[in-house]
């Protein structure tokens, strides 16, 4: 509240004002409007951001988040931290563990000599052991070929080997196939040759490996 004062010749008079800012009115609209409601109400910007306008001013989409907000902020604080989930530093950076799935123990390396090229990565799902072209390829445990021929994607020429317990390798950028689609293979099958086929910078074997569908770390599997 403000008080004015205002003083006459001969009378002196003091007003009291009460100054109130009033607040914009919530919209009550369709909390999914039509295209020309959202471009009538707001004339300048782009739809989008008319229509992130239209949400933020809606009364019944805040009353929904807020509502949101509150019901999260109680049911974590009796949600136990899963072990899987780690922070890292003062940046608050959360990383989640690989999923725990069952796999085999004791895999063998698909080369002879292993030289490390490039490491998994979550843009690198498998790993590239270096060598030379014409270089033998070997399962990492037998299994039955569910594919070998060229893949588009840029694998090159791909072999793909089904193994038990929902384990999958794959083999790419191969110089030439062994192999065909539903043979049998062991550890001593050779299955390709290395090469540089397929989009790649230069001659390596880049192997992944998946488990119902998810890719794992290749290393934390293979015997050595």
């Amino acid at each position: 509240m403000r008080k004015i004062n205002v003083e006459l010749p001969k009378y002196r008079l003091q007003l009291n004002v009460k100054l109130v800012k009033r607040r914009k009115p919530l919209l009550e609209e369709p909390i999914l409007p039509k295209a020309s409601l959202v471009r009538k109400k707001y004339r300048k910007g782009t739809f989008l951001g008319r229509l992130a306008r239209y949400f933020a001013d809606h009364k019944n989409i805040r009353k929904i988040f807020a509502s949101s907000f509150a019901f999260i902020a109680i049911t974590t604080t009796f949600i136990p931290q899963s072990g899987g989930v780690q922070a890292q530093g003062s940046e608050n950076i959360v990383i989640e563990a690989q999923t725990n799935l069952v796999t085999e123990k004791g895999m063998l390396y698909p080369v002879d000599q292993i030289k490390m090229n490039q490491g998994y990565s979550i843009f690198h799902k498998g790993i590239d052991l270096g060598g030379k072209t014409g270089e033998p390829i070997k399962p990492i445990m037998e299994g039955v070929v569910a594919y070998a021929g060229w893949d588009r994607s840029g694998y090159g020429n791909l072999v793909v080997l089904q193994h038990k317990n929902g384990l999958d390798s794959y083999y790419a950028h191969l110089s030439k196939i062994e192999v065909k689609t539903g043979q049998t293979v062991d550890v001593n099958t050779e299955i390709g040759k290395m090469g540089a086929t397929g989009r790649t910078t230069g001659t390596h074997l880049h192997l992944e490996i998946h488990q119902n569908g998810i890719s794992l770390n290749p290393l934390t599997i293979l015997s050595r």
